[in-house]
């Protein structure tokens, strides 16, 4: 019997000692981390100065204008918007969750999980990561939080309001960062176990942020009242947190349960999350990926396949391999998913004015055109070097300047028109517009992604050789080759604004439209729509034409050195 006890006290002994030592290694993994990012920011003890007195002074006039408040409240002078508050902590709740979702992709992306894994439990590891996380951003909305709870709490004088708060704040910041890195732990289980959410799973998030641009667009647009999207907010169990931190403050009534609820949302929650992060964490680190049991419809770049059968005898045999080589390099990782991402929030630009025209206007149409015309040309023609990098040599010293940019184009156009044309003949159903109208509208959104690819590869082909470097792509496992540091956005922005200036004469014709302006300068609006897209049209053929004599000659100069 005493032998038993001796072994349980060892073992209870022996699990606690483990568990320090986790939790000084996830320390130390965090303070390296802090000091990397601290270092890559390489700011001057001067500079560090003034950021710490600018925080101390905004937590200075925090603190003051909330001790202003709660004295008028204490007074009976102002109320207390209690259902607002509920509301305004479920959006922030999200905010944070997405941010930190975001932080801890990134740190994954950057530790030697590998190495750590073989000095390091992988608890500790997690404890290095979720401490990571919740480095910056949660101590600053603790202070801020805790400021504005000091202030406040003295000015109702009510000191234990300052304790409530102070608990709800730190239970509500945990929640949301283990909730975060469990939510990011799951995505990557995910991806090792099923190859087609592993191949997909950007466009999950590019159609994730399209419904969201939408469902914005209902909101603003009054379809859906925004007293009811407030109180979806305020139902919410993270409101639970208000009514917690509400407990020491008099005058404030705080639901009883709510408060209970918050209370085992921390108690349950926390050691729930804990354990699911370390078992996911667990499951990724130390099992193999799932192997797709498919090569997805891969073949050889110059076989024969339905491309080769349909152009084979129109086009050159390098000019169709370029392009054959981007479609796949595109279904294998969805680049061009990813660099649509700029666009979407232009979605708001095609649902806000349907919404409230209550049909499909021009202007629209003329923003669908440009959003489908501009991924287009970022997704095939931004970034001609860092896509055939690897084989760069090779392809400058086979391939012709007219061959590459010819495949370059072939690749972009054959994938953005057929798209392009269908949304705009799809969202035209339901326009006031006639068939002659709505072709030209199909045509000018063609010479727009012609446009938009041309010019894409004349300012890519700009991109210095030794400024490519592999980069992870965001929201995968994979490395890709992309131009260093602001020139790749400088030229994207350039693209995007010359793109936007040939769209201007149907921007501005269809505007008008949209106001119900019936003529100007006793011209019809009607003609002035036609013309304005006969016009896109000219100007789309006429830059794309320019453009692709400057992509040709840049490629017949570049050199790698």
């Amino acid at each position: 019997m005493r032998i038993w006890v001796v072994l349980s006290v060892l073992q209870s002994e022996v699990y606690v000692m483990d568990g320090g030592i986790g939790l000084r290694h996830g320390v130390r993994i965090a303070r390296t981390e802090w000091m990397r990012t601290r270092r890559q920011l390489a700011r001057s003890s001067v500079v560090r100065a003034v950021i710490a007195l600018f925080i101390i002074g905004t937590l200075v006039i925090a603190t003051s204008i909330a001790y202003g408040f709660g004295a008028a409240f204490r007074s009976a002078a102002i109320t207390l918007p209690v259902g607002a508050i509920r509301s305004l902590t479920t959006a922030v709740f999200l905010t944070l969750l997405i941010g930190f979702v975001q932080q801890t992709s990134r740190l994954l992306e950057r530790l030697n999980i590998n190495h750590l894994l073989t000095t390091v439990p992988a608890r500790a590891v997690i404890i290095g990561v979720v401490l990571t996380v919740s480095g910056r951003a949660a101590i600053r909305v603790f202070l801020t939080a805790s400021s504005i709870a000091i202030g406040f709490s003295l000015g109702m004088r009510a000191p234990l309001g300052i304790a409530t708060v102070i608990i709800a704040v730190v239970g509500f910041l945990s929640l949301s960062v283990l909730s975060a890195v469990a939510l990011s732990f799951a995505v990557d289980f995910l991806t090792t176990r099923s190859p087609r959410f592993r191949r997909y799973k950007t466009a999950f998030v590019v159609v994730a942020f399209s419904l969201l641009s939408i469902g914005m667009a209902v909101v603003i647009a009054g379809q859906v009242s925004i007293d009811l999207v407030w109180k979806w907010l305020a139902a919410a169990p993270t409101a639970w947190f208000v009514d917690l931190a509400l407990v020491g403050v008099p005058r404030t009534s705080p639901k009883f349960f709510q408060s209970v609820g918050a209370l085992g949302l921390v108690g349950i929650g926390i050691p729930v999350l804990v354990a699911a992060t370390t078992a996911l964490a667990e499951r990724v680190w130390e099992t193999e990926p799932i192997s797709a049991t498919t090569t997805h419809r891969s073949h050889s770049l110059v076989g024969e396949g339905r491309v080769g059968l349909v152009f084979d005898s129109r086009i050159s045999q390098p000019t169709l391999t370029i392009a054959r080589k981007r479609w796949l390099q595109e279904r294998r990782i969805p680049r061009s998913l990813f660099m649509s991402g700029y666009l979407l929030v232009l979605l708001l630009g095609v649902t806000f004015p349907i919404f409230v025209a209550g049909e499909v206007p021009g202007i629209s149409l003329v923003f669908l055109a440009f959003i489908c015309a501009g991924t287009t040309g970022l997704a095939f023609g931004s970034d001609p070097i860092g896509t055939e990098y690897p084989s760069l040599s090779m392809t400058l010293t086979t391939v012709s300047g007219k061959q590459f940019v010819r495949g370059t184009l072939l690749s972009g156009i054959v994938t953005g028109i057929p798209i392009t044309a269908g949304a705009i003949l799809f969202l035209a159903l339901w326009s006031p517009y006639g068939v002659v109208e709505t072709l030209l509208f199909v045509v000018a959104g063609v010479g727009l992604c012609v446009c938009s690819v041309t010019i894409a590869v004349a300012l890519g082909m700009r991109s210095p050789y030794s400024d490519i470097i592999p980069v992870p792509l965001p929201l995968s496992s994979a490395t890709i080759y992309s131009e260093v540091g602001a020139g790749g956005f400088i030229r994207m922005g350039i693209m995007l604004g010359l793109l936007g200036i040939v769209c201007l004469p149907i921007f501005s014709s269809y505007l008008m439209a949209f106001f119900d302006l019936v003529s100007v300068g006793g011209i019809p609006t009607t003609a002035i729509r036609i013309g304005s897209l006969v016009l896109t049209t000219a100007l789309a053929t006429s830059v794309s034409a320019l453009a692709y004599r400057r992509a040709v000659r840049l490629y017949d100069r570049y050199t790698l050195s």
